[in-house]
């Protein structure tokens, strides 16, 4: 009889565990669109709760499907989210990076405490420039390794290691500094190239020759 009550209890708790566990997460889904309106596939959706970045948790995120649509499938605390998105590949860039913020971006807001499951349309913030070609040595003409850093006058940056080829996303309307160190024996060449300033989607070739003797 004991046990037979211990398993009832056991069992209750379980229960009772689970419908706690079920009131307290909510689902978020919906369509990320371009510009255009149309659907967007394999863009990353962010869901952050709302007064946290990226430096205070690891949000959760997911990737749209063919038609665009993406789905948290539940598990989300009760509380207001941010959504934000990224592809990379096509020019729209991280938007939890300084150098990319822009507060004309959209960031649709969904409140998780007022109804548990929300459906919303997000759509893809400004399309950055992108800047592209080789990095290569002043003699030699072949690929060489450098380290690559875009600053706007701000002072935020990224950065990147290359050797030979490079492809980097810049902030549309905003001044960016290239500089550029060579990487040999020695950072023996450190140089700032003029100021790079690009329109949304803009997109050009640029090789940098460098010294590493």
């Amino acid at each position: 009889m004991r046990h037979f009550l211990s398993l009832a209890l056991i069992a209750a708790s379980i229960f009772a565990f689970s419908q706690t566990r079920d009131q307290q997460n909510g689902e978020i889904k919906g369509t990320v669109t371009d510009a255009s309106g149309n659907p967007v596939l394999g863009a990353t959706v962010y869901a952050v709760p709302q007064g946290l970045t990226l430096d205070d948790i690891a949000p959760r995120s997911v990737k749209t499907d063919g038609d665009g649509k993406f789905d948290f499938r539940g598990g989300l605390q009760l509380a207001v989210y941010k959504l934000y998105t990224r592809k990379d590949e096509d020019g729209y860039p991280d938007p939890f990076t300084p150098l990319y913020a822009n507060s004309n971006s959209p960031t649709p807001t969904v409140d998780l405490t007022e109804h548990r499951s929300a459906r919303v349309s997000v759509r893809l913030g400004e399309k950055a420039g992108v800047i592209a070609g080789r990095v290569i040595d002043s003699e030699s003409g072949t690929g060489a390794k450098a380290i690559l850093i875009f600053s706007d006058e701000d002072g935020h940056a990224v950065k990147l290691f290359v050797d030979g080829r490079y492809r980097a996303l810049l902030p549309a309307g905003k001044n960016v500094t290239l500089i550029v160190i060579a990487v040999s024996s020695h950072f023996d060449e450190q140089r700032p190239i003029a100021s790079l300033r690009f329109e949304p989607g803009q997109e050009i070739y640029m090789d940098i020759p460098v010294s590493q003797h």
